[in-house]
């Protein structure tokens, strides 16, 4: 049947009723970010951002001796392109702010062990919503830099946290809001949605006008991409700096006087429909930093350097092992079962480099079985390639049951079915309580020992904890430089 659309306003087919109309969240959303003041963030939130801070450093630095990295400072090199921002495991470089935020935004996702959003309510999937601290982060700190190049001026860790807090506050806001059909269509949520709040984060930071900050959002929307047939390559962080470094594009476009769309997150032609089914606004309207998303629903930080919709799986057969005295060799075969919707995100069978090992359950299984851990020692090619990794691989099956696709926070859900050796079948199911996961989150002590191991091939524990303590307050910072001013001395070794 065709009709005139009361959505689009075109004769189309009637299905366009269904779609949810996106209406004024561009000018909320701007109110939002404008009016945001230090004073005015509950104490719980600011401690949540710090430790999102430590977290994302963290895993920044870890991500420093990845190829993806080593790539990116040989790419800085070779471009004729110079600029007042520094560059982490590269001293004695200095880029334009939007490749730093490239290079910092591909740093922090290169393990893919930075932190996921939590779900909130049905048909949110854990895991699916985007890394939220990685993409503002990497924006705020090439902004730093740059303020301070341009002006002289130090931007204080209170004004570093406003706007971070700002950015994570849209982008989470926007994840939540946003039918499925964005992420199960192919887009990568942190890669599009992630633009948003990097471009907010960014013009916050920089002091724009509420008229300034909604060009931005405009021309965010017309930069925000990142499809998912990137997973298991480098382009996948790719995406996340991207985000951060189209973000800051934004933002500075802005200030110039070029404007834009005031409602690009509204409407049939806007960005949330045209990239979904449109957009549940009833999850957002009057909630911006009511509460904040960083304290509810939160933010959980990784305990495995891999997608985390394949943790739950990873922890059912920790557990069997651990349970049922089981070692490596014990086990005969193992089938793990998943909807549709887990193979189209997990879709290697087999694992041949690092990326393609986040992305493939039977490696992961046999990172656990063999080593009783998947941590960065096992995302390596000496682990990879070994004959005990390659060999165990083989014996684990993967295979589709529709069943799983359940929906709510369990929605990629998988079970495992252990053969061992002496016939048994121990049939377990992954599930969420594991520690690191959505009902378990990793506490302070254990988001410093991640930290800890995060950095220390890099840096020696009396420098980790140095920085530690530095992100631990850095709202009393007067300098928020000072985080710039420690990491950027962090030399990478050369191969």
């Amino acid at each position: 049947m065709w009709v005139l659309c009361p959505i689009c306003g075109s004769i189309c087919s009637d299905f366009c009723y269904d779609w949810p109309m996106v209406d004024r969240l561009t000018q909320e959303t701007v109110a939002f970010a404008d009016a945001l003041a230090f004073a005015s963030i509950p104490a719980d939130v600011v401690d949540a951002a710090k430790r999102c801070l430590v977290d994302g450093i963290g895993v920044a630095i870890a991500g420093l001796e990845t190829d993806v990295a080593r790539h990116l400072r040989s790419y800085s090199e070779s471009i004729s392109e110079r600029g007042s921002c520094r560059l982490f495991g590269d001293p004695g470089q200095t880029v334009t702010a939007s490749q730093a935020a490239l290079y910092y935004g591909a740093c922090g996702n290169a393990l893919d062990w930075d932190d996921v959003q939590l779900p909130e309510g049905d048909a949110r999937p854990f895991g699916l919503l985007m890394h939220g601290t990685t993409p503002i982060l990497a924006t705020i700190l090439a902004v730093t830099d740059f303020i301070r190049a341009e002006t002289g001026r130090a931007v204080t860790g209170e004004e570093f946290l406003t706007a971070f807090i700002a950015g994570w506050e849209v982008s989470g806001k926007l994840a939540l809001t946003v039918t499925p059909d964005h992420y199960f269509n192919g887009f990568h949520t942190s890669g599009t949605l992630g633009t948003f709040g990097s471009a907010v984060a960014a013009g916050k930071l920089l002091g724009l006008s509420a008229e300034q900050l909604a060009w931005s959002i405009g021309h965010a929307s017309s930069m925000a991409a990142g499809v998912q047939a990137s997973m298991g390559t480098m382009t996948k962080p790719m995406h996340v700096g991207w985000c951060a470094a189209r973000g800051i594009e934004a933002a500075l476009l802005a200030r110039g006087g070029i404007d834009g769309p005031t409602d690009a997150l509204d409407g049939p032609r806007g960005y949330l429909t045209t990239t979904s089914n449109g957009a549940d606004v009833s999850r957002v309207t009057g909630r911006f930093g009511n509460p904040f998303v960083l304290s509810d629903p939160g933010v959980s930080a990784k305990p495995y350097p891999c997608g985390a919709v394949t943790h739950p799986g990873m922890d059912a057969l920790a557990r069997v092992m651990v349970e049922q005295g089981l070692a490596a060799d014990d086990v005969k075969h193992i089938v793990v079962s998943a909807g549709s919707k887990m193979w189209g995100v997990i879709s290697y069978p087999f694992a041949e480099t690092p990326f393609h090992a986040k992305y493939c359950f039977p490696f992961l299984l046999s990172a656990i079985a063999l080593r009783g851990c998947a941590g960065r020692a096992e995302f390596r090619d000496a682990f990879i390639k070994s004959d005990s990794c390659v060999a165990f691989q083989k014996k684990v099956e993967i295979k589709s049951d529709e069943t799983l696709d359940t929906g709510g926070g369990d929605i990629l859900a998988s079970r495992l079915d252990v053969e061992t050796q002496d016939g048994r079948h121990i049939i377990v199911d992954g599930r969420n309580d594991y520690p690191g996961g959505p009902v378990v989150p990793l506490d302070n002590t254990a988001i410093d020992a991640k930290f800890s191991d995060a950095t220390a091939a890099l840096l020696r524990p009396e420098k980790a904890m140095a920085l530690n303590s530095i992100l631990r307050t850095f709202d009393t910072q007067a300098d928020a430089g000072v985080l710039l001013d420690t990491v950027g001395k962090i030399t990478v070794p050369a191969l």
